[in-house]
């Protein structure tokens, strides 16, 4: 071990002791030797833990720096030594030695012996160090800010330096207005005092503000800031002497929810992880998410419902147990605003397409059996049973599941707002939900009775040939499938050559398919009741116009919904697809336009 002495020489020393560093004492020291003999131990920490250990040095001049440079956001570190006699080396040695080999309560014991060993220092100095921001680290926060998302910033620094970081990233801004729940305040005021008097404060302007529906916070974002230290979030976390579970924990809440922003300064790893769960298990239960690049971080990303981690100098332990990996902090904003916003449309027409599409096939059988003395016979063929989800309906559905964007990607990133129309898990709600199911259900009667009042003629084909029972489900089958697929035709905006060869082919292969399958008699099939009942159905005009009318019928009121929604309450996106639209239909007439300017055209 080598250090730099006043002079500029270099001193060796014998490393012999190492008291590791934990997030309780926030602070590490070594016990070394010199080459003329003398045992000295250096520590170093958070001002916090080293000025309390200090009997000597210029603490009031080093303390005055330590604050300035905190409030420049510079990360502070101080610096402290004392000189052990070997009579005094011996006895740290022993007590680090019997707290290692203790076989109950190891930590515990060695924290103890720290804290014996670790006092009467002499104060050197303090280091600072620039903290510099990440690549638009800023723009990110900005951009989460005003898509509905709290932002809630944990950090071990100093209060002064995390705030100096908070508005260089832009959490609090000229206009907010900050207030303080530290220990020096609870010095001065009981934490109850405190509590109520920023609960006042805040919620007596929160009435006259106009607040946003999705995500709680005030519209103009010029709001309160809250910033809490490790201790007082320790006091507001213990239990009240009564035994009462929920002591202030609801009352600090309640001022969080009403602040723009928060700031959680000198924050244990374990503190991190309490915040998270305080905030998860809140009774809005909101979805967390949490970021962090170092060891530090660990604990509060396996709390949160989604933990990301940041690969950089801090090292890999924050990547390593997180559900997401990115390298830069800027990323965030992409992965969230477009991925995460494609990802939630995606998933949830999804699911609720899926239910909608099996209630149109399952319901017409419930219903065919009040007419076949529920003797059991089915509605479709066997094949028409088991391709339905594998082969005539999966395929479009799955690539809209995988390529659909309601907006463009650019058009997400410029306005972060867009992403408040999914705020609180908006399109899987249960009214929306109902929705699809009673729209299921529609479609379901329409294909059935239409179908069977179209039937109840059963002489309409010109030779007088009547109808059977496997024509009339091979005509519900029919009207069926087109229907759902058209349906999620409807519902795309994302068209490429893909999705027209997979929705269209989709089509097609059923009516191939339907004709080879009625078309040929199978050698293998010990039943051909279906042979020639798709080409005779076809072979009938009243057939082809029940399908077109029964298709029309089933997505009227889809269509209608989509029209007078759209006209009436549009959302933000709908309104930005409307923009969109008329900007490519403006785009031509613009283009001749420049052509014709620069003379290239007559």
């Amino acid at each position: 071990m080598e250090i730099l002495n006043r002079d500029g020489d270099i001193e060796r020393f014998e490393l012999l002791e190492v008291l590791s560093f934990d997030s309780v004492r926030r602070r590490m020291s070594v016990i070394v030797r010199s080459t003329t003999g003398e045992i000295y131990l250096f520590c170093k920490g958070a001002d916090s833990s080293i000025f309390p250990r200090v009997i000597e040095g210029k603490v009031d001049q080093i303390r005055s720096r330590v604050e300035r440079n905190a409030v420049e956001g510079l990360r502070t570190l101080c610096v402290a030594y004392k000189r052990l006699v070997p009579e005094e080396y011996e006895g740290v040695c022993g007590l680090l030695q019997a707290a290692k080999v203790a076989l109950q309560d190891r930590e515990k014991k060695l924290a103890e012996a720290y804290e014996q060993i670790e006092k009467d220092l002499i104060l050197l100095g303090a280091t600072a160090v620039e903290d510099r921001l990440q690549e638009k680290a800023a723009d990110t926060i900005e951009a989460l800010q005003k898509a509905g998302i709290k932002v809630w910033v944990l950090t071990g620094d100093k209060m002064e330096t995390a705030a100096a970081t908070c508005y260089a990233c832009r959490l609090f801004r000229r206009g907010t207005q900050l207030l303080e729940l530290t220990t020096k305040r609870i010095e001065e005021q009981s934490l109850h005092d405190v509590l109520f008097e920023l609960s006042k404060t805040v919620l007596r302007c929160s009435g006259s503000l106009t607040r946003d529906h999705f995500s709680g916070l005030s519209t103009d974002m010029h709001d309160y800031g809250l910033i809490i230290d490790g201790a007082a979030l320790s006091l507001i976390m213990k239990p009240r002497e009564d035994g009462s579970s929920a002591n202030y924990r609801e009352l600090f809440l309640d001022i969080c929810r009403n602040c723009s922003a928060v700031l959680c300064c000198r924050m244990a790893p374990l503190q991190k992880a309490q915040i998270v769960k305080l905030i998860k298990f809140s009774k809005e239960h909101p979805i967390t998410l949490a970021i962090g690049d170092g060891a530090n971080d660990v604990s509060m990303i396996l709390e949160a419902h989604v933990g990301i981690g940041v690969i950089g100098k801090e090292g890999r332990q924050a990547a390593r147990n997180s559900d997401y990996a990115i390298p830069k902090f800027k990323h965030l904003k992409k992965m969230l605003l477009v991925h995460g916003h494609f990802y939630y449309i995606r998933i949830s027409e999804l699911v609720q397409y899926f239910f909608y599409k099996n209630v149109c096939f399952i319901f017409p059988q419930f219903l065919y059996q009040f007419f076949c003395g529920f003797s059991q016979q089915t509605l479709y063929d066997t094949a028409y049973l088991t391709l339905y989800n594998i082969s005539f309906t999966s395929l479009p559905i799955l690539l809209y599941s995988l390529m659909e964007q309601h907006v463009g990607v650019d058009m997400l990133k410029r306005d972060p707002s867009l992403y408040r129309d999914i705020a609180k898990n908006a399109l899987l709600r249960w009214r929306v939900f109902i929705y699809w199911t009673f729209l299921g259900l529609f479609d379901a009667l329409v294909f059935f009775f239409g179908a069977y009042f179209m039937f109840e003629n059963t002489t309409v084909t010109s030779n007088g040939q009547m109808f059977g029972n496997w024509t009339f489900g091979t005509l519900v089958f029919t009207v069926m499938v087109f229907t759902v697929t058209l349906k999620l035709a409807l519902d795309t905006h994302y068209w490429t050559w893909i999705n027209h060869f997979v929705i269209w082919g989709s089509l097609l292969f059923y009516v191939i398919f339907s004709l080879l399958w009625g078309g040929i008699i199978w050698p293998f099939l010990s039943y051909q009741r279906m042979y020639y009942v798709f080409l005779h159905m076809l072979s009938c005009g009243p057939a082809w116009l029940g399908i077109i009318l029964l298709i029309t019928v089933s997505l009227l009121p889809d269509v209608l919904k989509k029209v007078l929604c759209r006209q009436l309450w549009p959302t933000a996106t709908e309104r930005t697809q409307a923009r969109n639209q008329c900007l490519s239909v403006e785009q031509p007439t613009v283009f001749m336009l420049s052509q014709t300017s620069s003379g290239l055209s007559f």
